[in-house]
Parts: structure tokens; C-alpha cells; sequence
């Protein structure tokens, strides 16, 4: 396969068809998968508009290196972008060995792995939390923090990405992760003893209705998280919460639709963008059967950091509207604006002024028989342009079951796309030497592969056929770059991969 461009087009109102499997948000089961052939090799890298390196390279998680991955999506902004890295490049990144591989603990994982001076966080299946030696992959500590067992929902352990940074309190370095219990929990970084705990929404244990898909996001010394259903059955009334970093008292909450059995939705599974003025941007699930968009439902908000109250917000046109098209992706920030994937398959660009739409475009298909995935990824922005992964699509009337795309952050145009041979839901990651890592999920072949930012070309393993994947797997959870290194977690296991030699 080649990589291919096309030319891009505007994106009118279009009524589309979204169903993904089970119900409203995003049933994330393990399957097994392996690398196929897909394109060509290598180029040059990307770096990002002159002036803007050095912001982004600080605008992580406040107290950590920026050699780290402190957070999910590399923190506040969603950037998912670490322009420190520059280690693996497009012309070493075939030569790449797997140093080590944790397979006995927590898999499948579905959270993404966060690495901190010398250590990887990540929750696990089991409802585990683990910190892991980065240099061997060795279990240091653990603790348990929940797991739900299927009653209306499938089974869920740890789903939420960890964010680590100093308590503003006591200065310790400190884990903040949402358990598979309902409970926000602030872990002490070395030993994983709980500094506090504070609800966040307690599970029923007789029906599958609260579960802590959000990840939580820390800026300005509190913490924000979103609450949402386990899989629609039943809906819960979604919410944005506050929270002290300090202390885990609440301070907070934002509530999508009024009170009332009837008006349960609006959840919010995604987590929660902080901008540079410290407003809040949140995407929102579907509302009530026959009423989906009831309230704050099928909406990217707008919100005051210190009350949550709602300051603007774009709903999607009912045009757009389909079956189970509501917003699973986070917000990413970029050049003013604001933008988010909804499950129809169409990323929405706003100014982050008034909401207002700036440009749309599809991304990939709709969720639905025949073409399932969905579009819940963040795309890369690395002060330049945004990089993407979609699920099913069609390039230039071929279909694929995947891609990887540059668009200009201005209008959405599309600059190149390259075919996978599976579907992408987890977010890419980039570092700052222009390599993107891209997993693929579902359907088709599953893996992790690495991308030349400069030209979409695949970049295979040294001795594999061109396009093939770094590792096989199904992975939803993002690829990271951090200490000169690659960090996956997927269907079988955590994994590292580092230059020979370093």
C-alpha cells in the first residue's frame, strides 16, 4: 500500500449513522491481532512554528520533567505532543528493540501508561494499580482500587489514566487516578499509599450505572473529572467535579441535564481540557433514549475553572445527528480554537472566544454495521498541524479499515493520509523528532505502528516487510513517548521499547 493524498473538502451538514457496540460509550474488550504491509519508508522531521517550541515543551503537568508523560494526552492542553524527545527520529526509529515487557499483572490494559523518573503508572483490568521499574518493567507497588463485575455492563477494572504531580500541600510527588470504586484517589508516587480519597460516584453493586471512563485532569491546584454510565444501562446523569489537590474536598459540580429519572445523559466519559486562561473545555455523551439532545447532550462546553458553571457551548446541528453519535474524544487546544471528534465520524472546530464553529471536517466513518470503531481519538498538535487517527474510512474510493492524517489546524485541510490495516480508537502521541505512534484497535490488523510525521510514511521494524507494526496487539490505550523511550500498554501487556545501546 502507498500513502495516499486527497484533496480536502469542506464538510456541509450531513446526516449520519453512528452505532458503536454495546450502547452509548465505548466497550474496550481485548482481542489479539498482528502486522500487515502498508506503506513506505522515511523523511524528515516536523518541528513546530517558531515561538510556539518552547510553550509547548512546558505546557504538561507543573512539577514534572519534561522528559516525562505526567499525564493523559500529556496534559491540560491534549497536546499529546513532547517536543523534549528527540531521541528516535525517522532515521533511527527501524533499529528500535524491545528493552523489557510486563506480562503477568493487570492485562488487558486499556489506561494509558504515564512515566515519571524512573517509574510507569498505569491501572490495569484486575483493578490494580501498578508502579513498574522503567528500566526492567518490575512490579514496585501496587494497590487495589476497584473493579466492577458484570451485571448490565461488561466487567471493567482501571480504565482512567493516572496524572502525577507534586501535592501543593505537603510537596510530595502524588498519583491522582480514578478507581474502578467510584473513589478519586491522590497515591503517594514511590510507595502508592493513599494520601486521600474522595467519591466521585459510587456503582451499584446490583446494576452496571456509574464508571470512571474520565481521566482526571490537574491544573491550578484542583482536579476535574467527569462522571459517566458504564454502558448506557442504564444512563446516568452525566457531571463535571472539582476537586482540591490538596485535600480531595469537593468544590464543584456541573450537572448536564436537570434532575429527574427521566433526564439521565449529557455523560461525560471523555476528560476534561484546561486552556492557558484556566477555562475548561468538556465534550458530552447522548441524552435519553428518544431525546438525545436533551440538555448539555452532544456538546463541547465551555466552563468557569472555579464555579464549573457553563459559559458557552456548541451543540451539533440534528442534522449531524445519529443513532449514537454523541463526543467520547477529549477536547484538544489549538490555535485558539477548540476541537473534538464526535462518534458520527466528523471533527468540530471552535473558537475558544464564543464556541462558534469554525470549520468541520470527516474524519472517518460512522460507527455502525459494517464499520465498527468510532472516532474517539484526540488528535496530535505539535504547533504546527494536527495529526490523526481514524477508525474506518475511504481514501480515494479504496476502503481502509484505519489511517493516520496531517490536517491544517486553520481549516481542517487535509495535507496526507496513509492507510492501516485496523482501526485506530486510542489517541497518537508524537515527539519532537517528527515520529508519531499510532495503535490500532479494531477491526482488521491490530498493533502499534510508527509514522513519519513529514510525509505519512510507515516506519517498519528493521528486517520486517515495509508498513509493519512496532508490536502487535490490540491498543487502545495511547502510545508514549518519554526518557528516550516508547511505552505501550495493550491487550497482552506493558511494554518498552529504547535505541540499542541506551
Amino acid at each position: 500500500m502507498r500513502v495516499v493524498t486527497r484533496r480536502p473538502t469542506q464538510l456541509g451538514n450531513k446526516r449520519a449513522v453512528a452505532l458503536i457496540v454495546g450502547t452509548g460509550c465505548a466497550v474496550v474488550m481485548a482481542v489479539s491481532g498482528g502486522a500487515v504491509a502498508s506503506a513506505s519508508p522515511a523523511g524528515s522531521a516536523v518541528v513546530a512554528k517558531s515561538g510556539q517550541l518552547a510553550s509547548l515543551a512546558t505546557a504538561t503537568v507543573a512539577g514534572v520533567p519534561d522528559t516525562s508523560w505526567p499525564a493523559y494526552l500529556d496534559g491540560p492542553l491534549h497536546h499529546s505532543y513532547v517536543p523534549l524527545q528527540t531521541a528516535i527520529s525517522p532515521a533511527n526509529a527501524s533499529t528500535l528493540v524491545q528493552e523489557w515487557k510486563q506480562t503477568s499483572v493487570g492485562a488487558p490494559f486499556v489506561a494509558t501508561p504515564i512515566v515519571n523518573r524512573g517509574s510507569v503508572y498505569i491501572g490495569g483490568s484486575n483493578g490494580y494499580f501498578y508502579r513498574l521499574s522503567e528500566h526492567t518493567g518490575q512490579v514496585l507497588a501496587s494497590v487495589y482500587i476497584g473493579r466492577q463485575k458484570a451485571t448490565t455492563c461488561p466487567a471493567n477494572g482501571v480504565t482512567s489514566t493516572a496524572t502525577i504531580a507534586p501535592n501543593p500541600l505537603t510537596h510530595v510527588l502524588t498519583v491522582y487516578v480514578a478507581g474502578g470504586d467510584g473513589y478519586l484517589y491522590a497515591l503517594r508516587a514511590l510507595t502508592l499509599k493513599p494520601e486521600w480519597r474522595s467519591v466521585i460516584a459510587i456503582p451499584s453493586t446490583k446494576i452496571n450505572n456509574y464508571y470512571d471512563w474520565s481521566s482526571p485532569t490537574v491544573a491550578n491546584g484542583k482536579i476535574y473529572i467527569g462522571i459517566a454510565s458504564s454502558c448506557d444501562q442504564p444512563l446516568v446523569r452525566g457531571a463535571v467535579v472539582a476537586y482540591n489537590q490538596g485535600t480531595g474536598a469537593k468544590l464543584a459540580e456541573f450537572f448536564t441535564t436537570p434532575a429527574g429519572l427521566r433526564n439521565r445523559g449529557a455523560t461525560v466519559w471523555s476528560s476534561v481540557a484546561v486552556a492557558p486562561s484556566g477555562m475548561l473545555f468538556v465534550t458530552t455523551g447522548n441524552g435519553p433514549y428518544g431525546r438525545p439532545l436533551f440538555g448539555d447532550a452532544e456538546s463541547i462546553l465551555k466552563l468557569n475553572p472555579n464555579t464549573l458553571a457553563l459559559v458557552a457551548r456548541y451543540k451539533i446541528p440534528a442534522a449531524d445527528l445519529d443513532r449514537d453519535s454523541d463526543f467520547g474524544a477529549s477536547a484538544v487546544l489549538f490555535d485558539g480554537l477548540v476541537g473534538a471528534c464526535n462518534k458520527n465520524g466528523i471533527f468540530y472546530a471552535l473558537q475558544r472566544l464564543n464556541m462558534a464553529l469554525a470549520w468541520k471536517q470527516r474524519i472517518g466513518h460512522p460507527a455502525g454495521p459494517g464499520n465498527w470503531g468510532t472516532c474517539l481519538a484526540a488528535p496530535v498538535f505539535n504547533g504546527q498541524d494536527l495529526y490523526f487517527g481514524s477508525n474506518k474510512t475511504t481514501i480515494n474510493g479504496v476502503a481502509a479499515e484505519g489511517s493516520v492524517q496531517e490536517r491544517s489546524p486553520s481549516s481542517g485541510a487535509l495535507i496526507w493520509e496513509t492507510p492501516l490495516p485496523g482501526g485506530v480508537m486510542g489517541s497518537p502521541s508524537m515527539d519532537g523528532s517528527g515520529v508519531l505512534a499510532v495503535g490500532t484497535y479494531s477491526p482488521g490488523t491490530k498493533g502499534v505502528y510508527l509514522v513519519n510525521a513529514a510525509n505519512g510514511a510507515i516506519l517498519a521494524p528493521a528486517g520486517s516487510p515495509a508498513g509493519s507494526a512496532l508490536i502487535s496487539g490490540a491498543t487502545f490505550a495511547q502510545p508514549v513517548f518519554a526518557e528516550n523511550q516508547i511505552f505501550i500498554a495493550n491487550s497482552s501487556g506493558v511494554y518498552a521499547f529504547g535505541l540499542p545501546g541506551s
